[in-house]
This record gives structure tokens, C-alpha cells and sequence, in this order.
């Protein structure tokens, strides 16, 4: 019933903001929607240097996708992004719930919510500082820019691996409006739309929204005999766009999420010998086995077949989460040089339960809570192009406040108890900026930025053994810790290109990213294992070419990449006050370089053929571990395939005359053998693997109308999303898995 009401209620509003513009296409007969006349092929402008340029004049690694090739690709959360962009590559951790970003090799290497992001993430120019804001549904989306390497000038938050900008569709005068609907696999429904139009000379508004329900899923819980996979989730967004002068533009937007739906469960891993002492045979080839192995209390998982499971679920396992945001940008034209401001506010909630052991015992099982509110503001003066000289300056604040929560339940372990772990960490981060561009000849352009960035964190952490049943052998954890750490850096970046012909660039940069410090906040027993680490930082140089060739038929791009990064953050094993203790802190060095390629070649009007590819060689150079722990020195980094390539094929022709035309579309994707751990131990890694999608869809002439078939994951691949390493200790590794075959139809109609 509540799935019905929320469809009728989305229905009707779609309906509502449908109606609204076809009244307002009636009034005004000659205005035509951008929607239906956007082209896959179309050129794609970026502002990756907060100036509007075609990609191919911006001298980095960016690689862009506009709405139609986003939709037609059916990429509907930050995660898909990666499939289509090689070099990118994203850890779902806790099922999707925290996606973790690495970009040629740089990421994350934790999975509380309380670190920021080695990738930036930005919508609509406003910065998500954790991961748990990263799973948000893609609606309505006008483009999509992944700037590869660190961005160190004029990003200014946690971008030693890069950033990737999230643009939505701005309201335009001329009425426009679409509704999609699609029904697939697993009793999947999804609806989404938009309507906008002018309301006066000076002002137009623009309503979109998406929901999607799902009734089961994949998944089976042998315990219950339930199947998971219950999605409930409907987002909104409304925008107003007023131009009261030439010279004055303001957008203001409000979004509105609601989520609750099932967390995917976790695979249970062991990797002890059964029956035995040490590790079983299986295990130690980097095998899944559990008629062999077993966790350290004895327990396999007996089920057939990998996706289902067996699960405690102490909490449940659903992810309910809420989550609002505004953002005003406002920009002056003073004539020469222009003002801008953004403006952005996010508080999002989130409480989901999780059965952290990946089995039927009550060995670990968690409920999450995360509460996160961030302000950003920043402000920029951007010259024309009118001068060899051309600049961005600006300053920058922010601050965010994240509070967190983890019930752990230990009933079943001989721990026998329950823990309840807080924290609450407030940020403040300010910078001042500024990159020029000056053209010491026509073809000839150097390019210079620095930004100076104060980050300053407070942490505050208490944890407590409930001891509900009187005999907890759990050791006393650590209370009542307030700390904090402030820094100081100065990034930036130095960069030159040369245009041997109009189609033809060259370029090379160096450059220099930051990302700060932080705690830890998973449970601790040592007051030493929560003292702040400090920031990490990556030299990056690269050289590249970018070309336009057959007359423009053909553009391809090449570049080559070294980074040098320092004191990156992960899991250790250190020596605090003479005791080794398990914390999150600065690893070591390590060092990436690699090549990257992407092509694009349209033979013919109807073909349209693309490829891209990335090799990375990643290397640990210096490991800080304690005396007689793992040395992990000269291993690959996690999440860093060597290999990953994308492929895709669009064919389009008319029928019946011009008055129908049919879309075929294939793409493919490929990672090479990944890690999911430091330790490169096969067990939590997947090796090599594709994944194959198509798309069959039927439109008019104008393409007010078009319906479509389409299948992801075709071949039905079983394959490692993400992995648990907890090898030699108390609790079992754990899997999450990717989603299987899919498939449905879709119908579009565009006003």
C-alpha cells in the first residue's frame, strides 16, 4: 500500500508539471525543448576551470558525458560513473551505502563516514564532504565532469585523486517537459520527470524528481527465507532561475531525498581451518571454501550458491535516510570580469542496521547512525577571454559537523556483550585561490594557480560496554576523548600547452593536491590509537595531447601520468607509547604512473563508436608498520586495477521514411584484478571481468516520444564489489557482491 500511494503521488505530480508546460508550449507554439533536441554526439561544454569551454580546449585529463549519453547508458548513481570512465574506479563499501572514489589509484582506505574523500564530489559546484552523501540518485542531470589528478587550485577540499562535478539541468524560458518510466527485473519501477518554463520575462522555474520502487531483490536470507532488495526512494528538486539584467543571474535550488530501503547483506568469509589449527588451505589460495573454512568461532556459511546467505540481522538490515539541500549561485557581470557566488547547506540523516559478521551468529552486527550538516560559501572573480591574460581568484569557507553512532552487538562472541561507539567531529576549512592563464603567443599558453588552504578539525569520542548480560570479557574501550588538529597547506599547480594546429594540443602540468588529516572512529581499547593523523599530499605530473581529426570525425586523447604521493592515509600497525596498537593513520608513500586513452570516431552520421582505456602501475614505496607487523612495502595499492577499458557502439537509422528512427546501443566494461586491501591478499580481491549492457529503443522523427529495452550485466557475472580484509583476527572477512543480470522497458514521452 505504501509503495502504491507513493507511485500515485509521484504520478500525479509528474502529471501536474507535464500539464503545466504542455499549457505553456500552447501559449507559446514556437519554443522548442532543449530535451528533445539534444543529440548523443552533441559537443560537450564543461566549466572544470570555473569557465565554460568545450572539452577538448581544456588542457587535463577530463572526461565528460552529457544527459542523453548518461541516460541512454542508464548511469543513475555516482557509483556508475566508473564503468564508463577509465581510471576511475569505486569501492561499494557497506553494500553502496559509503561508495569510496579512487582515481588512477588514489582513494580512500577507510570505511567510517567521519573521513573525508581522497575524490571530491561536487553538485552543481557544492562539495559533499563525506561518503554516505555519495549514493544519491542522478536525475534530471545536464552533464557530468571527471577531472582526473589532483585539482589542487581551484578545488579546494580532499582532491589529491580528483573530482568529479555533478551538474543538473538550469530552468530555460522556453516551456520544456519529460516524464520516463521504466519497469525491469525484480519488480523494479522507476519514474522520473521534469516541467519548467518562464513565469515571467525575468524568471523561470524548473520542478524535477525521480522515485524508485523495487519489491524484493537478488538476495535471500536463508534464516527468514525473506528475499532483500526493497527499494523505496523518491528525490525532488526545484530550482528558480531570475535574470532581472543582462548583468544578474540567480539560481536558487532545494532538494529533498527520502530513502529507505534494504542494505545488501554481506558474504561471510573464513579463513581458519575447520576441524583444524591455522589457516585452511583454501583460504591461503585465495579461495572461497566454506566446507573448509571457518570464522574464529567455527562458523561457515552452508548455503548453495553465493547469493544467499545466512544473516542475523540483529537490527535489520534497512537503510533509511533523509536528506535536504539548498544552494544559491549568484553571478554579476561588472563588464571584463565577473562575480560569483556559491552558496550551499546539506543535512543528511541516515540510520541503517548491518550485519557486520556476514553470518547467522550474532558475532558483529551494527546499527549505523550518521548525521552530517555542511555550509559551503565561496566567491570568485573570473576575466574574459578578452586579454592574453585570463585569471580565477576567489576565497572560500566551509564547515561541516558530523555525528556518529555504531550499537554493536557481540552476543554470540565470546566477547558476549554490547558496545555502544559515538563520536561527534566539527570541521572548519578557509582558502584563498587564484590560477591565470596568459598566452605568451597565439598558440602558446602558460598556466599557474596556487591556493592556500587552514583546515581545522575537532573530535570528541566516547565508547561504553553495556554489558547486558553480566559477564562481558570485552577489554574496557576508550572514553571521553576530545582532540583536534589543525593545518595548513599550499597546493597548486604549474602547466603549459602548445596548439600545433586549431585540432591539435599538447600540454604539460605539474601539480600538487592535499587532502587533510582526520581521526579514527571505529572502536578503540588505547587512547594512542585515536590521536590524529596528519594530511596526505601528491605531486602529480602529466603530459598529454588532445586532437580533432577526418574533419572532426575522429577526436582522440592521450596522456601520461606520474604521481608521487606521501604520507597516505589507511590502517596500520603502530608502536604508541610503546604499545602496538591498530590505527588509522599515515601509511607511507607509494607512487602511480600510467598512460590513459580515450577515442571517439563517427565514420558516419548514424554510427558512433567510442573506446577508453587506463594502465596504472601502483606501488607501496615506504610502509609505517610497527616492528614484526605486516610490511605491506612494495605491494600494489587497494582499489587500483592495472587494467580498465570501456567500449561502446551507437547505431542509429531512420524507418518508415524519416517519420520513426531505431537506437542500438552497446557498451562493455572491464577491470583488471583489483585488491581490496593493502595486504593484496587473494581472497579479498576479484580478478578480471566484464560487464556487457545493450539498449534497443524506438523514436519519432523529433524524439518527443521513445521506447526502449535494455539489459545490464548480460552475461550475469558474479563478481566482488567490495571486500572486508580482516585476515588473522577475531571476526571473518566478508564480501559484498555486484548486482546480477537486469533487464526491462522504458517509455519516454518529452513536451
Amino acid at each position: 500500500m505504501r509503495t502504491r500511494i507513493a507511485l500515485f503521488t509521484a504520478s500525479a505530480a509528474f502529471a501536474l508539471m507535464a500539464g503545466t508546460a504542455h499549457a505553456q508550449a500552447q501559449q507559446q507554439p514556437q519554443a522548442a525543448t532543449s530535451a528533445a533536441g539534444e543529440s548523443f554526439d552533441d559537443e560537450i561544454v564543461v566549466t572544470a576551470q570555473r569557465r565554460s569551454e568545450s572539452v577538448q580546449d581544456v588542457p587535463i585529463s577530463i572526461s565528460a558525458f552529457s544527459g542523453k549519453q548518461l541516460q541512454e547508458l542508464k548511469i543513475t548513481q555516482p557509483a556508475d560513473v566508473a564503468a564508463i570512465s577509465p581510471g576511475v574506479f569505486v569501492n561499494a563499501t557497506r553494500g553502496d551505502q559509503n561508495p569510496t572514489f579512487s582515481i588512477r589509484g588514489l582513494s580512500l582506505n577507510d570505511t567510517f563516514s567521519n573521513n573525508n574523500p581522497t575524490v571530491g564530489i561536487y553538485f552543481d559546484d557544492v562539495n559533499l564532504p563525506y561518503t554516505p552523501m555519495m549514493s544519491f540518485q542522478m536525475f534530471d542531470i545536464a552533464r557530468v565532469e571527471v577531472l582526473k589528478g589532483p585539482q589542487g587550485t581551484l578545488y579546494g577540499r580532499n582532491t589529491t585523486g580528483g573530482a568529479i562535478n555533478f551538474i543538473s539541468r538550469k530552468p530555460t524560458h522556453e516551456p520544456e517537459a519529460y516524464a520516463t518510466l521504466s519497469y525491469g527485473r525484480f519488480d523494479r519501477l522507476e519514474l522520473e520527470g521534469a516541467a519548467g518554463g518562464g513565469v515571467t520575462d525575468t524568471l523561470a522555474v524548473r520542478f524535477s524528481a525521480r522515485t524508485v520502487q523495487q519489491s524484493g531483490g537478488w538476495q535471500t536470507n536463508a534464516l527468514t527465507g525473506k528475499t532483500i532488495g526493497d527499494v523505496n526512494s523518491i528525490a525532488v528538486r526545484g530550482q528558480a532561475l531570475w535574470t532581472p539584467t543582462p548583468e544578474l543571474t540567480v539560481n536558487l535550488q532545494g532538494t529533498y531525498v527520502y530513502n529507505k530501503s534494504d542494505q545488501q547483506l554481506r558474504e561471510h568469509v573464513g579463513y581458519y581451518a575447520k576441524g583444524g589449527s591455522g589457516y585452511c588451505a583454501a583460504a591461503l589460495a585465495g579461495k572461497l571454501d566454506p566446507t573448509t573454512c571457518v570464522d574464529r568461532l567455527g562458523y561457515s556459511d552452508p548455503t548453495p550458491g553465493r547469493r544467499t546467505v545466512e544473516n542475523s540481522a540483529t537490527y535489520g538490515y534497512e537503510n533509511k535516510s533523509r536528506s535536504e539541500g539548498v544552494a544559491l549561485n549568484v553571478a554579476y557581470d561588472f563588464g571584463g570580469v565577473t562575480l560569483t557566488s556559491i552558496t550551499g547547506y546539506n543535512h543528511f540523516n541516515r540510520v541503517s542496521g548491518d550485519d557486520s559478521d556476514g553470518g547467522a551468529l550474532i558475532e558483529l552486527d551494527t546499527r549505523f547512525t550518521d548525521d552530517i550538516k555542511s555550509f559551503t560559501q565561496e566567491l570568485r572573480l573570473t576575466s574574459d577571454n578578452d586579454s592574453p591574460l585570463s585569471w580565477v581568484a576567489g576565497v572560500y569557507y566551509s564547515w561541516d559537523r558530523i555525528a556518529g553512532n555504531a550499537l554493536q552487538a557481540l552476543d554470540d562472541h565470546f566477547f558476549h556483550t554490547r558496545v555502544d561507539t559515538g563520536f561527534v567531529q566539527k570541521t572548519d576549512a578557509y582558502a584563498v585561490f587564484g590560477q591565470a592563464n596568459y598566452k605568451l603567443t597565439d598558440a602558446l599558453t602558460l598556466t599557474a594557480g596556487l591556493r592556500f588552504t587552514r583546515d581545522d578539525k575537532r573530535f570528541t569520542y566516547d565508547s561504553i560496554d553495556l554489558n547486558p548480560y553480566g559477564n562481558s570479557t570485552l577489554p574496557v574501550p576508550v572514553a571521553g576523548i576530545v582532540d583536534g588538529v589543525k593545518q595548513d597547506n599550499l597546493s597548486g599547480k604549474i602547466g603549459i600547452d602548445y596548439k600545433v594546429s586549431p585540432d591539435v594540443m599538447l600540454y604539460a602540468s605539474a601539480s600538487r593536491g592535499f587532502k587533510s588529516g582526520g581521526f579514527k572512529a571505529a572502536i578503540a581499547f588505547n587512547p594512542e590509537e585515536l590521536r590524529p593523523f596528519k594530511g596526505e599530499t601528491v605531486y602529480s605530473y602529466e603530459v598529454g595531447a588532445k586532437t580533432s581529426l577526418l574533419d572532426g570525425a575522429l577526436t582522440f586523447n592521450l596522456a601520461g601520468y606520474y604521481n608521487d604521493w606521501r604520507d597516505f592515509q589507511a590502517m596500520v600497525t603502530e608502536i604508541r607509547s610503546g604499545i602496538n596498537v591498530i590505527v588509522l593513520s599515515n601509511a607511507g608513500d607509494a607512487r602511480v604512473y600510467g598512460l590513459e586513452a580515450e577515442a571517439t570516431y563517427r565514420p558516419t552520421d548514424r554510427l558512433t563508436l567510442r573506446g577508453a582505456l587506463n594502465w596504472q602501475s601502483s606501488k607501496i614505496t615506504d610502509f609505517n608498520n610497527a616492528p614484526g607487523a605486516d610490511d605491506f612495502t612494495g605491494n600494489r595499492l587497494s582499489n587500483a586495477p592495472a587494467f580498465s577499458a570501456s567500449a561502446m557502439a551507437r547505431w542509429e537509422t531512420p524507418i518508415q521514411g524519416d517519420d520513426w528512427g531505431v537506437a542500438i546501443l552497446s557498451d562493455a566494461s572491464y577491470r583488471s584484478k583489483t585488491f581490496y586491501s593493502l595486504a593484496n591478499r587473494n581472497l579479498s580481491a576479484q580478478d578480471g571481468y566484464w560487464l556487457v549492457n545493450g539498449r534497443l529503443a524506438v523514436h519519432d522523427k523529433d524524439d518527443r516520444w521513445e521506447a526502449a529495452i535494455y539489459g545490464r550485466n548480460l552475461l550475469n557475472k558474479l563478481y566482488v564489489a567490495s571486500a572486508y580484509d580482516n585476515w588473522g583476527g577475531i571476526f571473518p572477512s566478508q564480501n559484498f557482491l555486484g548486482d546480477p543480470a537486469t533487464y526491462g522497458v522504458s517509455l519516454t514521452v518529452r513536451f
